[in-house]
């Protein structure tokens, strides 16, 4: 019998967990490691990479790597990756949904290999404030992966679900979830085993990866200022400045000073430049307070929309690997005048939530039961009367954001000029006054109306928002009777039949097949020196004359070889590399 599983989709790592015997646990990879990386990408050799394997080639091969694309769900942005051999310049484009059914698919294949069994259905999770088209990509991603999407569910919710401290007594709980790419506060009421949405805010552009940016630019600014030249502005020079802005936002959760360095970063007169310096966390607090200023004013939103104040909370729940930082625990404990709740797994919790909401859907004996609310209001383009007269382009909200989900509701609207004969109804979602600022979801025509005298012909216009976040808008003209309906799925990304979907079910498996990843264990991460070994050498063979770059080439082969097999020579073939790397910079110095 197939499984159910449940599965966190991040910005930055991504989890897949199931239920048995009531409990949920999150699924190891083949070396124990339960989270994997959001990355996708292909070696020299053309193999695809998934995981832990494609983030580390990251800082050295961007052109052949990507992640963060949880971030454009939802829209047609494409990515171009190198997929040919080292001697090729084969490239593939990829659009969102198709990177991110890459990483679906390798969690598919995780949880199989965990369990020993098919997997085919799922609940995948969502920041509380995706958009349609953003769950829609979401959801296809699924669908190519080889999965049935049960339902998307949003982040903060789940991660209230997995919440194991229930009691009878009604709890009012803030959810504040802050990850790589996204960020969300959910406003639950939790009794029992009923987990209710009162209200959500959030930025789905406001993360780790933007405290990684801030850190970027502040290195490149140290940079210039040392050297008096710029950092170069090639992809892997830029990869590789991320990715040490990263790591001293990791080390600096844990230490008040975070050591930088990054050798052969740049040259000035045929002498190489390197980074060197020591960040305070003082320094990175003072770089991302004004984002997380912008956090705490969706905590006073999604407060306001659930009539709540700070002293009605019982606990504050903390999601997400950002919430690590301390200055957002510190914030977080000023803003709202209570510590939050200690226990809680915050890069596991979400996808624990998923997995308990797969085992309800799928009729295992779980106590949990979900109301969720939509996070954004739905409605239509309307004219409006004003003092100016008739103006169209105003907004009427059918349904309001915050409304529990199963919701139906109508409104009646007249037409507004004498012998109108045609309505166009355009859907919108969003919170704006103006319809055109907010995000349209379809629109469609009711024609051959009646040609009657301004407002004197009616028109029911009917929203219908299911579980599995579909919308179904059906419009009623009164006099007529005559009906309209338009199903609302994915407005705004590329829409593919059940044919189309298929051929790209055939094309992913057959590109997993190919390099047997569903076979490739994730690996363990690389030791930091000897990653940082790595980089340094791949970014200063370009610069060697022939002789010299073979000889590296032929030392970075060994070194491969070493770290691939563990073999007891690893340390000395990396001291080779470090003494030539040493030397090659001293005679270009």
């Amino acid at each position: 019998m197939s499984k159910t599983v449940g599965i966190d989709l991040g910005t930055t790592n991504s989890e897949v967990a199931i239920v048995e015997n009531g409990q949920a646990r999150v699924l190891p990879g083949a070396d124990g490691d339960l989270i994997m990386p959001s990355c996708v990408g292909f070696d020299d050799m053309g193999k695809l990479l998934v995981g832990r394997e494609a983030l580390r080639q990251y800082a050295a091969a961007p052109d052949r790597t990507v992640r963060s694309i949880k971030r454009w769900m939802g829209t047609e942005h494409q990515t171009v990756l190198r997929t040919g051999g080292i001697q090729s310049d084969e490239t593939k484009t990829y659009l969102p949904h198709e990177i991110s059914a890459i990483i679906l698919r390798a969690l598919k294949q995780r949880a199989e290999d965990a369990l020993g069994d098919t997997v085919t259905q799922a609940v995948i999770t969502v920041p509380a404030y995706f958009t349609d088209a953003q769950r829609q990509a979401t959801k296809l991603a699924g669908e190519i992966a080889g999965l049935e999407v049960l339902q998307i569910i949003n982040e903060p919710t789940a991660a209230a679900l997995a919440y194991d401290a229930r009691s009878e007594e009604t709890e009012r709980v803030l959810v504040y979830d802050l990850g790589g790419g996204t960020f969300d506060v959910s406003v639950v009421e939790i009794t029992g085993e009923v987990t209710e949405v009162l209200a959500s805010h959030g930025n789905n552009q406001l993360g780790g990866d933007d405290f990684d940016r801030r850190l970027y630019l502040y290195l490149a600014d140290r940079f210039r200022e040392t050297h008096g030249v710029a950092v170069p502005d090639d992809a892997a020079t830029q990869a590789r400045l991320i990715r040490a802005a990263e790591q001293i936002k990791i080390t600096l959760s844990h230490h008040a000073f975070a050591s930088v360095r990054e050798a052969f970063l740049g040259s000035k007169n045929q002498t190489a430049l390197h980074l060197e310096l020591e960040v305070a966390r003082s320094d990175f607090e003072d770089l991302i307070r004004p984002l997380l200023e912008e956090t705490l004013e969706a905590i006073d939103r999604a407060l306001a929309d659930a009539d709540l104040k700070p002293e009605d909370l019982d606990r504050i729940i903390l999601v997400g690997g950002s919430t690590r930082i301390p200055l957002v625990q510190q914030m977080v404990e000023e803003h709202l005048e209570q510590p939050p709740t200690d226990g809680v797994q915050p890069d596991l919790c979400v996808a624990l939530g998923a997995a308990l909401q797969a085992g309800v859907l799928s009729g295992e004996a779980v106590e949990a039961i979900l109301v969720d609310v939509i996070p954004h209001s739905l409605g239509i383009e309307v004219a409006a009367q004003t003092p100016m007269g008739v103006m169209p382009g105003f907004f009427s909200v059918i349904i309001p954001r915050n409304s529990v989900v199963p919701v139906s509701r109508s409104e009646v609207y007249s037409t507004a000029s004498d012998h109108q004969e045609t309505v166009e109804i355009n859907i919108f979602q969003g919170e704006h006054a103006i319809a055109e600022e907010n995000v349209p979801l379809g629109s469609y025509r009711i024609e051959k109306i009646p040609p009657r005298p301004a407002g004197s012909v009616q028109v029911e216009v009917h929203f219908d928002f299911d579980l599995s976040g579909m919308l179904t808008v059906t419009t009623t003209e009164k006099g007529k009777g005559q009906q309209g309906t338009l199903i609302v799925s994915g407005a705004g990304i590329q829409r593919m039949s059940s044919h189309e979907i298929s051929q790209a079910q055939a094309e992913l498996e057959s590109l997993f097949q190919s390099d047997e990843a569903g076979d490739t264990p994730d690996t363990p991460p690389l030791d930091p020196a000897l990653e940082d070994l790595l980089n340094r050498a791949y970014q200063t063979l370009p610069t060697l004359e022939t002789d010299q770059a073979q000889e590296l080439e032929d030392l970075l082969g060994q070194l491969e070889a070493a770290i691939a097999s563990q073999s007891p020579a690893l340390a000395q073939v990396q001291e080779e590399v470090s003494d030539f790397l040493y030397y090659a910079s001293t005679a270009q110095g």
